[in-house]
């Protein structure tokens, strides 16, 4: 698990007024203080200059955000007239108006004070997920205060650590979920393989997991697995580029290779990428063949579709006879963002789409369109209170309802095939 107050001494969350952010209504280029910001950061003594990183945040991002390097200035206004109270302002300079005047009333800006005291502006765009998983990873629910501020992180709970690794990074903060005391286990096991494949690293992954069932409990067992292996993976990464990166790099002339630094920067990211929701499809087959659920993955329906789980079989998809109400198709991505319209494309038999995901926190509004577009999202169940409304947790499926729901299609189609036959 994951605790903010290991990055953190706190935050403030305010809820952006037209004031704030429309340069027509104000060209001050600051935010009222308040007493809230001043238990964050102190009372300021003359004008205190802040180093910022700045970003806005909204659900179109398709890659991690440019967070501006700049700074903030906090003073009080009356400082030279003690004769009047204290009237504190949060100053932001004129560059960060591309991330300020991107707002608008109504979005929320977390204002974060890293350990080392620099701080962290993002503003989310009202309505998004991203605002969702933001309020889920600081766990703010008073969304309509105008000021919440907080720098009792000990109180903060504990996060799931994929989807709190990838939240954070879109913050700047670099996430270590290595593991030494695992380091060896895996090298023994690889030590002669740079990069294992992702069957036999998934399998020996679910290896390492103890006192699992994936019967009784397909859910919390699949949150095992993916887990053990996010680590052990994040293990052997640290272990193997390491050396990569203490050996610099440098061009045959022995200058500064920028270049060769970018490509090797891009290749640990699409590995991570792409294994990640390899793996997550491994462990999602290893749940449901211990349940005896009959599958086929990766099977061509039209074209070039090609869903990731098809039930019960390509032949059965294929036969024109074979009813489509028994048939089930299950998308698996470790996380959204809109790529879960990519699942209503596949599988055209089968109206109603099921997709499985490790992230939490979606918004209200696209929850509603996926309801919209029959898609049924499939998310482990300790990850339903993560960041979802009491309402979307009634709609959401677990993966033990899913293989409930696949069996009572089978067995309903085996009863109809025996009623037939008798």
């Amino acid at each position: 698990m994951i605790k903010i107050g290991d990055y953190f001494q706190g935050f403030a969350v305010k809820v952006l007024a037209d004031v704030d952010v429309n340069k027509l209504s104000s060209n001050q280029h600051e935010f009222n203080g308040s007493k809230g910001f001043r238990d964050l950061l102190g009372t300021p003594v003359g004008k205190t200059h802040l180093p910022t990183k700045m970003a806005y945040l909204d659900d179109d991002l398709e890659e991690m955000p440019e967070l501006l390097e700049s700074s903030l200035t906090w003073y009080d206004t009356r400082e030279n007239h003690p004769t009047r109270g204290a009237e504190y302002r949060l100053l932001y300079l004129s560059e960060a108006e591309r991330v300020i005047y991107r707002a608008q009333a109504g979005d929320t800006l977390f204002l974060a004070k890293e350990k080392n005291g620099d701080l962290i502006l993002v503003i989310a765009r009202q309505g998004s997920t991203i605002l969702r998983q933001l309020q889920w990873i600081f766990d703010v629910h008073r969304e309509n205060e105008t000021l919440f501020v907080t720098t009792d992180m000990d109180a903060q709970p504990g996060r799931e650590e994929m989807a709190s690794e990838e939240l954070l990074a879109l913050l700047g903060i670099a996430v270590d979920l290595s593991d030494d005391d695992l380091l060896d286990t895996i090298l023994r096991r690889f030590n002669d393989t740079l990069w294992p494949s992702v069957v036999d690293f998934a399998h020996f992954a679910r290896s390492m997991v103890k006192h699992v069932d994936p019967v009784e409990d397909p859910d919390g067992t699949l949150m095992r697995w993916v887990g053990m292996e996010h680590r052990m993976f994040r293990t052997l990464e640290k272990h193997r580029i390491s050396g990569r990166i203490a050996n610099g790099f440098l061009d045959a002339s022995g200058g500064v290779d920028v270049e060769g630094f970018l490509n090797f920067s891009k290749q640990v990211r699409g590995r991570r990428s792409v294994r990640a929701g390899l793996s997550l499809e491994e462990h999602v087959s290893s749940v449901l063949s211990a349940n005896d659920i009959r599958y086929v993955k990766k099977a061509k329906t039209e074209g070039k579709k090609e869903p990731d789980f098809l039930f019960p079989s390509k032949a059965a998809y294929d036969d024109p006879t074979f009813p489509p109400s028994y048939l089930t198709m299950l998308g698996s991505k470790t996380s959204l963002k809109d790529r879960w319209r990519q699942v209503l494309n596949e599988a055209d038999r089968i109206p109603d789409k099921h997709l499985l995901t490790l992230q939490p926190a979606l918004s209200e509004d696209q929850t509603a369109e996926m309801r919209a577009e029959r898609l049924q999202l499939v998310i482990p169940r300790e990850l339903h209170s993560q960041g979802f409304s009491p309402a979307q947790q009634t709609w959401l499926m677990g993966l033990d309802d899913f293989i409930v729901e696949v069996k009572a299609r089978e067995n309903s189609r085996t009863s109809t095939e025996g009623i037939s036959h008798g």
